[in-house]
């Protein structure tokens, strides 16, 4: 049975022994969000001023006895929590990570004006940064990635880059030094999946299954400053709006976008939240799920299996849209927001799962 053990330290300073609580986020809540980074909090004894050194700015590092892998956030601010009753004053760190960091500071978004790949206009504005910030290396791409080395310190250009992602359905991951873009690509398979036997699977306690009825749209508004808006709609009981500001510069192109839109979010499908915590879990499984968190969980798919009431068991691939990590001694809870695999079932060249012909969409 595993117990996560987590280490939390700043800067060059441990806070592991006094930490009284500690939760992060990672990803979005659900597909018809812009990423928007993740963030951290974590409650620390301040009985003797263990906090009063942290700064704003300072790097969080994470960690855990089950995974080698780190996960990264940066100070944005230490409240004080100062008691009458002795030995009981506190202090709570908030932190955003490095995409996070890059939504700090906003910036003219004419640099990508005339660039429609979603990869060189997110070069385009991490080298847009560099005249507010030190002289850090300029961006690179390579193998249809784009990287941004040290950009998000200690400003930033992510709004923009938000929308980038969304726009073809890319994602990004950060390990220490290096912020990293990655291109739209077929959903890759984690090795593991959940069910009720810990023996093969990660063991959930809570699952919530909702279909979208009249809480997801069909009616999609594209608008960017060189073609305007455009709109389309798909069939459907009621009309529910999904406007977004969009980058293209070609009226096809954004049009053929808006009604990919439209046939996708109005498709009833099943979306799922799964609750889950580390005490019933096989180390081994456990540790490869936060070697997952701590790379870029989000975007890959998962099975899930479950039985509804009166039915038999079911197992249905979800693709992981991100998800949330609560931590008290003695105890993790983790939750997960699942998307359906039909939004992202697009056809993918050199993927053997979504580049097989007659078994995904070429287009709507």
């Amino acid at each position: 049975m595993s117990t996560i053990n987590w280490t939390v330290t700043v800067g060059a300073t441990s806070f592991t022994s006094i930490t009284q609580s500690l939760s992060f986020t990672f990803g979005r809540t659900s597909y018809f969000e812009t990423p928007t980074g993740g963030t951290c909090t974590f409650t620390v004894r301040n009985n003797t001023g263990q906090a009063a050194n942290i700064n704003q700015g300072d790097q969080i590092q994470i960690g855990n006895n089950l995974s080698f892998d780190i996960s990264y956030f940066y100070v944005v601010e230490v409240t004080f929590q100062d008691e009458i009753a002795s030995g009981a004053n506190t202090a709570t760190i908030t932190g955003i990570d490095a995409f996070g960091m890059l939504s700090l500071y906003y910036i003219n978004d004419d640099p990508i004006i005339g660039t429609t790949n979603a990869i060189r206009q997110a070069i385009k504005l991490a080298n847009e940064v560099y005249p507010y910030v030190p002289p850090y290396p300029p961006a690179v791409e390579y193998d249809g990635r784009a990287i941004v080395s040290d950009a998000f310190d200690p400003t930033t250009i992510g709004q923009r880059i938000g929308e980038l992602l969304v726009t073809e359905n890319s994602r990004y991951y950060f390990q220490g030094d290096t912020i990293e873009f990655v291109v739209s690509e077929a959903p890759p398979a984690y090795v593991w999946n959940f069910s009720t036997n810990a023996s093969t699977a990660l063991v959930y306690d809570g699952l919530t299954r909702k279909y979208p009825n009249a809480n997801y749209p069909n009616r999609v508004n594209l608008t960017s400053t060189t073609v305007g808006t455009t709109s389309a709609t798909s069939a459907g009981n009621y009309d529910r709006n999904y406007n977004r500001q969009v980058l293209f510069n070609n009226l096809a192109q954004q049009q053929a976008q808006t009604d990919w839109f439209a046939a996708v979010l109005s498709q009833e499908a099943l979306y799922a939240d799964l609750r889950f915590t580390d005490k019933p879990q096989n180390d081994t499984i456990m540790g490869y799920f936060l070697d997952s968190v701590a790379t870029g969980l989000t975007g890959a798919t998962t099975n899930v299996t479950y039985t509804a009431p009166g039915g038999s068991p079911t197992t249905t691939t979800f693709v992981i849209e991100g998800g949330t990590c609560s931590a008290v001694p003695g105890q993790t809870t983790f939750t997960l927001y699942l998307s359906p695999t039909v939004i992202y079932d697009l056809f993918t060249l050199n993927s053997s799962t979504f580049g097989i012909l007659n078994t995904n969409r070429l287009g709507w």
